[in-house]
């Protein structure tokens, strides 16, 4: 520890000796807050603010102060508190809306929605042009929410009002649940949802609360510096819950990096859409295209599938009935392509073919070949007009791969990035040394495939160079300072919060929902009759009019025709588009008229036709599965699913007694008429509702 006060105290003098003008004051406070050192930023910030500065400048480093505890540490008590002491000062014009927005926002982190509405109002009513003013609108609908006089109930103090009921049965639930909502009873269920929302999120809040803040005494290396008390903010006791919260956030802002650094600096000029067409014009011909339709057979079909094709028969039927391809089940088609994309032995063939004609057959190494050309197409090119779309495209494509590059190579520049070559030190981002320790601790974060993978040479470095980029990136993100954005904090701290509920859910809930080995045995032994499984089949059927047709349907089945070919040209019954296919049917527990007659069947066998009051079936057996008990260890997955939801739902249903019970709730839904009646025919929008 007094090790670690030492070092932190070496580093606090350093930085302010080293900052020369306000910026780098300000860029030296946010680089120690992405190197996990906030209290060495806000000492800093409190000895810069001692300095000559002028009044301005000052006034800028107690601004960066209160943010970094707002946004960083997490004190938004604190950081408020600073924010008001400095609405006490001459603002300077163009930081009075940034100001009351985050005071604001200070204000309703820590639950003051009056005083922070009355802040988003000021940025609203005098700062209308600011860029705060669609985040303070936003920000004040939310605290109107909570101001709302006509309340639902009170969780210890906390307001759950008639308001937020309407505006969560309006906007998240199913016409269904909304009618139920518009009921005493539905509104109750609703607050109770509510009300246990709440207490889940300050359950986990409590559970996973940050390791207890810890005040220091840090005498400082320089000889006009008085020594420092420094209140060290405490971080998330569970690291690994800590980490997925920082990835999770850092996404939502790498992605908003990404559109303001790359996507919105793209520009694509009709002159630059035409040189290209120009210049690469081979990529718009478009070759002539064929559309062939094959038989392919064996000698023994070949005479009846030419004898069909000679009597008329189209060509796609024929191909259905007689085709060993897999092209069968489309009548032969195959897809319109040029010509030197098809085999070796189909394009001179086809080269020969007139439109709607028939080849002679010839054999391949597939078996005999009949060809149709059905359609072709002449080589043209792609007029312009038409292929600006993907010009556009292959452009925008370009210029994202050269603004990507530009962009990391500047971001590297701004952490100032130093590759270092020793036995323990790997690198230096952003003034933080990254040691071997540092990148086994990153490696312990991956998932691995084998245990020595995390000392394999090459994955070390591509380890290390995925840290630097995080760390690149995480420098960058604090220097942009994107918290600033209403929505994307309310993005940032809604996935927080979930991840903690979320963390809390597993360890009260999940974690006690799974069933022991006992208990699955028990379960089997009571519940055996459930798994017994009943013989089954697996069909194809085909279902026609007439006796005549089934009789001439079986003799072709008797002679080799596919049955599934045959139902897919002749079957009346709505499978028949699936060439026949039922799937399978359970003994004594199926509709079919034939349902006798199939398990009967051997497998791979076909039926005579069975005559019944929808007309004559033949059915085919693909499949045939006899009835057995299932083992215990065949049913063990199942058992656990059905015990795993069971449990779970019990244990949730004593979480939420236990924190209810614990919680002092005041409802207020006896003493007023809801403030709204959803109905699914009758739901107003939102915003004329307000």
């Amino acid at each position: 520890m007094k090790l670690a006060m030492a070092v932190l105290g070496l580093l606090l003098t350093a930085s302010i000796i080293g900052a020369r003008d306000i910026e780098d004051a300000l860029k030296a406070a946010r680089r120690m807050c992405v190197n996990d050192s906030l209290p060495q930023a806000l000492t800093m910030l409190e000895e810069e603010v001692k300095g000559e500065w002028k009044e301005q400048e000052k006034f800028l480093l107690h601004l960066e102060k209160a943010d970094i505890l707002l946004y960083h540490a997490g004190l938004p008590r604190k950081a408020y508190k600073v924010y008001t002491m400095l609405t006490r000062l001459t603002l300077p014009k163009d930081k009075e809306a940034r100001l009351y927005y985050c005071l604001g926002l200070g204000l309703e982190r820590s639950e003051e929605f009056r005083r922070a509405a009355r802040s988003y109002e000021k940025v609203i009513t005098e700062y209308p042009d600011s860029p705060f003013y669609e985040g303070a609108l936003s920000a004040i609908e939310r605290c109107f929410l909570k101001n709302y006089q006509m309340k639902a109930a009170e969780v210890d103090d906390y307001p759950i009002t008639e308001l937020e009921l309407e505006e969560i049965a309006s906007k998240k639930l199913s016409p269904s649940e909304q009618e139920h909502v518009s009921t005493p009873e539905g509104r109750k269920e609703l607050t109770d949802r509510i009300i246990y929302e709440r207490l889940l999120k300050l359950a986990a809040a409590q559970e996973f609360a940050p390791i207890e803040s810890t005040e220091v005494r840090i005498k400082l290396r320089c000889g006009t510096c008085r020594p420092k008390r420094v209140l060290i903010p405490g971080h998330l006791s569970d690291a690994d819950l800590a980490y997925q919260i920082k990835k999770a956030t850092s996404g939502v802002l790498l992605k908003e990096l990404y559109q303001k650094e790359v996507l919105d600096k793209i520009e694509i000029t009709e002159k630059d859409k035409k040189r290209y067409y120009k210049e690469n014009q081979k990529r718009f011909i478009q070759h002539a295209k064929y559309t062939i339709r094959e038989i392919v057979t064996d000698s023994t079909m070949l005479d009846s599938a030419l004898a069909a094709l000679d009597a008329g028969i189209p060509f796609d039927s024929v191909a259905k009935l007689y085709s060993t391809a897999s092209t069968k089940i489309r009548g032969g088609l195959l897809s319109p392509r040029p010509l030197h994309t098809f085999s070796q032995s189909m394009q001179p063939v086809i080269e020969n073919l007139g439109v709607d004609s028939v080849s002679e057959p010839y054999e391949t190494e597939r078996g005999w070949e009949i060809l149709l050309l059905e359609d072709k197409t002449e080589e043209t090119r792609t007029p312009y007009e038409e292929a600006k779309p993907s010009i556009e495209e292959l452009l925008r494509r370009e210029e994202i791969d050269e603004l990507s590059e530009e962009a990391l190579e500047r971001f590297r520049e701004n952490a100032d990035l130093d590759s270092i070559s020793s036995a323990d030190t790997l690198a230096r981002v952003a003034g933080k040394v990254i040691l071997n320790a540092d990148l086994d601790a990153y490696i312990a974060t991956m998932p691995l495939g084998t245990p020595e993978q995390a000392e394999d040479t090459l994955f070390r470095k591509q380890a290390l160079q995925q840290l630097i980029g995080e760390m690149v990136f995480d420098h960058e993100l604090a220097q942009q300072r994107f918290y600033l954005s209403d929505s994307l904090s309310a993005i940032t701290e809604s996935k927080r919060i979930q991840l903690l509920v979320d963390a809390f859910l597993h360890k009260e809930v999940d974690s006690k929902a799974e069933p022991t080995a006992e208990e699955i045995a028990a379960y089997y032994k009571e519940h055996k009759k459930e798994f017994w499984r009943p013989a089954q089949v697996r069909l194809r059927e085909i279902l026609v009019s007439s006796a005549d047709t089934a009789k001439m349907i079986y003799h072709l089945l008797q002679e080799g025709a596919g049955f599934d070919s045959l139902a897919k040209v002749l079957s009346e019954a709505e499978t028949g588009s699936r060439s026949g296919y039922v799937g399978y049917i359970k003994k004594d527990q199926s509709d079919k008229p034939y349902e006798r007659q199939a398990f009967r069947l051997k497998e791979g066998k076909f039926s005579k036709p069975i005559q019944t009051d929808e007309g004559y079936w033949l059915i085919t057996v693909e499949k045939k599965n006899e009835g057995y008990q299932r083992s215990l260890e065949e049913s063990q997955a199942q058992i656990r699913s059905i015990l795993y939801r069971e449990k779970k739902q019990k244990a949730e249903q004593e979480l939420k007694g236990r924190l209810m019970a614990a919680a002092r709730i005041v409802y207020f839904l006896d003493e007023q008429e809801p403030s709204f009646k959803v109905t699914p025919e009758e739901t107003a929008p939102a915003d004329e509702e307000e």
